[in-house]
């Protein structure tokens, strides 16, 4: 890897040499025939990692700015948004719902408590063309959640299935078109092994059916969702190029585009089914690492997330060990979040992370320190990911 320091938070994570490579082409101008081809091939491979034959808009913003666009540009006064939130980022789209002056409703849980369907569908009975907010990978807690009677739930009641994916796209299925969701978040520099910078969302036609006939102006500009159909999409995939001719709606990033499009182009070479393996088998490898030091993950069996693993540490603060990881290995993990700083790490593998070597790594650091500490390893951590990795 390029970076001196190995980075195992999750995200900004491990982006590929070649990636990096890429991002040193001088800039082109953003609304040329040879970049619109760009960001054409670009989306079309990000059409496969969502598993979508729809329209993935791209945007130059962080995750969060992904959530916000799909959330502000569906009509938000209108519609109330239920959140069932069991982690950081669940309840940070409630908050944005909030912001955007949505009706908001949270279905609180406890971090790291699975979702609970009975309960979201009773809330969803009371509400009239709702949109249902999940994320699907909570990044805070290491826990997945799974999506698939969302759709069919929420569409009964006229309603739309927004989806955050910033963690899990490109590490972990998807499945848009299959699962039935409308709007679907990410960003380029998790999973998806890009720098940071791009967001995405991936818009049903269903979506965007309700967005071309909402009510009420948008709240905003910048992010509207509906301005990548009036002067970007061709005509003859539904777009309305209301000035005659394709024009991009923002200044695009271009060298974050030539960086997305080379870290999609090594996912196809991998081929997504087996990049979805290779993480799946990384976080069972770490899983059984930290076993092995006394530690457990922070979500329950069965709903451990492929892309990055939390863990409750044995009797020690989590700040120090990332502290002396820091400065004494140059591995950076992440703490808890939430009030959790103290007693929880997060290791991410995702992306270029997602693989033995620098899990090892960032292993046998930790249990170095660790031992330092006074906790001693019942066997061997890098022998029983190793183990963990093979059997899988």
């Amino acid at each position: 890897m390029t970076a001196m320091a190995l980075q195992m938070e999750p995200g900004p994570t491990l982006v590929d040499d070649r990636v990096i490579q890429a991002l040193a082409a001088p800039p082109m101008y953003h609304q040329s025939a040879e970049f619109a081809e760009m960001m054409d091939e670009t989306c079309e491979l990000l059409k496969q990692i969502y598993g979508t034959a729809g329209e993935v808009v791209v945007l130059p913003a962080s995750g969060r700015g992904a959530v916000e666009s799909a959330l502000a540009s569906a009509d938000p006064v209108d519609r109330p948004l239920v959140v069932p939130a069991n982690g950081t980022f669940g309840r940070m789209m409630a908050a944005i719902g909030g912001s955007l002056g949505m009706r908001v409703v949270e279905l609180k849980h406890d971090s790291g408590q699975p979702l609970a369907v009975h309960d979201i569908e009773a809330e969803l009975d009371r509400h009239d063309k709702p949109v249902l907010g999940v994320v699907h990978n909570e990044t805070s807690t290491g826990m997945v959640n799974d999506l698939a009677e969302y759709a069919e739930l929420v569409h009964r009641r006229d309603g739309l299935l927004l989806v955050d994916a910033v963690s899990s796209l490109g590490g972990t299925a998807i499945d848009f078109d299959d699962l039935g969701i409308d709007l679907c978040a990410s960003a380029a520099q998790k999973s998806v092994g890009a720098p940071p910078g791009l967001a995405f969302v991936a818009v049903s036609e269903r979506a965007r059916d309700e967005i071309e006939g909402r009510r009420r102006p948008p709240l905003g500009y910048y992010l509207d969702l509906l301005r990548w159909w009036d002067q970007w999409v061709p005509r003859e995939r539904g777009g309305r190029l209301k000035s005659g001719y394709r024009r991009l709606p923002w200044t695009m990033p271009t060298n974050l585009v030539v960086a997305l499009r080379r870290a999609l182009e090594l996912t196809a070479e991998e081929g997504i089914e087996e990049r979805w393996e290779r993480h799946r088998r990384t976080g069972a490898g770490l899983r059984a690492a930290m076993a092995a030091l006394g530690m457990h993950p922070v979500a329950p069996p069965g709903a451990e997330s492929s892309t990055v693993g939390a863990f409750r540490l044995p009797g020690i603060d989590a700040r120090t060990l990332r502290r002396r990881l820091a400065q004494r290995h140059r591995v950076h993990i992440a703490g808890g979040m939430d009030g959790d700083a103290a007693t929880v790490i997060r290791i991410a593998h995702m992306a270029e992370s997602a693989r033995p070597g620098p899990q090892l790594h960032t292993i046998a650091a930790v249990a170095y320190e660790l031992s330092a500490l006074g906790v001693r390893a019942a066997t061997d951590p890098t022998r029983d990911f190793l183990a963990a990795w093979c059997a899988e």
